[in-house]
């Protein structure tokens, strides 16, 4: 797998599409993610607690995004912290609500490169039973 490929799917994610079509809605509501793709029919999440990675691409790009924005602005305008500590705290409440769907959008398609996103009528055979 090169990197332009792996960029884009991380994109197709981003824009709340499924992974692998890239035609599917993976959202309804501002909240709710679908179980399966409306087009393909590609299983989003397997097993519960697999969204905690799209709750840490969200709180990496929140914390990024708002220290640098600090930092930046502290050193051109200097304002005081007063106007600076609400500011940011609420930067970060407004970004992580309006960027959760798109970082869970991410994660799915991270999943999708790494296998775990899949149809089911091509789920992976177990394998079979040795008698002893």
């Amino acid at each position: 797998m090169n990197w332009g490929y792996a960029i884009h799917k991380l994109l197709v994610g981003a824009r709340l599409r499924c992974p692998n079509c890239e035609q599917g809605k993976m959202f309804h509501g501002l909240f709710s993610i679908d179980k399966t793709c409306p087009v393909c029919g590609v299983r989003y999440e397997r097993l519960d607690g697999e969204s905690i990675g799209g709750t840490l691409i969200n709180l990496v790009f929140a914390e990024v995004l708002s220290m640098g924005g600090y930092i930046i602005t502290q050193a051109l305008f200097a304002p005081p912290l007063a106007f600076q500590l609400p500011f940011w705290v609420a930067f970060n409440i407004i970004f992580i609500l309006l960027f959760y769907r798109h970082a869970r959008g991410m994660w799915v398609s991270v999943a999708y490169l790494s296998g775990s996103v899949y149809p089911d009528s091509e789920a992976p055979k177990e394998p079979a039973s040795k008698t002893q």
